[in-house]
């Protein structure tokens, strides 16, 4: 189990990973395998993406909802995705949900808006980072729901060029991605988050 701290948002589990492999050595590799279109170039079979379009498909089968557990997420953040700009530069997305209380108290709704909740969370509830979730919509009580997106450019990072379509030397440059996404999360996103969210 990550111990989370204020800038620590995504972990990655290598050892839960090879423990629960179907394959003998990566269920993230079970799922990759399982996806041969995400890496390639769709009008050529066979042909590697570039580092961004890799690196993006890389990430999307690491993280839910194709995989759960292997990227690890801390309870507070709603997701952390991939997106392209207009110029084809890739940005990752982290979202983080905003109660009412995390926003300066002149902003705070005045009318009795509902707010995310915990209600929903069975189990594994972090009273530090509150995992958030919608709260059941009362036909007198709308919710006013707050989410800030952090786009990341990912220019400079050390995405791989991959050089293979397949097999074990595919996942080994999927998971160079996924390890070099996650560290420049923690090392970017983390100080912007715990600067919006203070000490609560």
């Amino acid at each position: 189990m990550t111990d989370w701290t204020p800038t620590t948002l995504v972990s990655v589990d290598e050892n839960g990973d090879r423990e629960r492999a179907s394959n003998g050595y990566s269920r993230y590799g079970a799922y990759i395998a399982d996806r041969p279109a995400k890496f390639h170039e769709y009008e050529e079979p066979g042909t590697p993406l570039t580092a961004a379009e890799f690196a993006a498909a890389a990430w999307e089968v690491a993280t839910p909802p194709i995989l759960i557990g292997y990227v690890n997420l801390r309870p507070d953040l709603e997701k952390v995705t991939t997106a392209f700009t207009d110029n084809g530069d890739l940005v990752v997305k982290v979202s983080v949900p905003l109660w009412h209380s995390d926003l300066p108290a002149d902003r705070r709704p005045r009318y009795p808006w509902q707010d995310w909740t915990t209600e929903y969370d069975y189990g594994t509830r972090d009273e530090k980072y509150r995992r958030a979730f919608e709260p059941e919509i009362k036909a007198d009580r709308p919710a006013l729901l707050t989410v800030s997106h952090l786009l990341l450019p990912t220019a400079g990072w050390d995405l791989p060029a991959p050089q293979h379509t397949e097999g074990r030397a595919l996942v080994e440059e999927a998971k160079q991605a996924v390890h070099e996404i996650a560290r420049r999360v923690n090392e970017h996103a983390g100080p912007m988050v715990a600067q919006l969210l203070g000490d609560r």
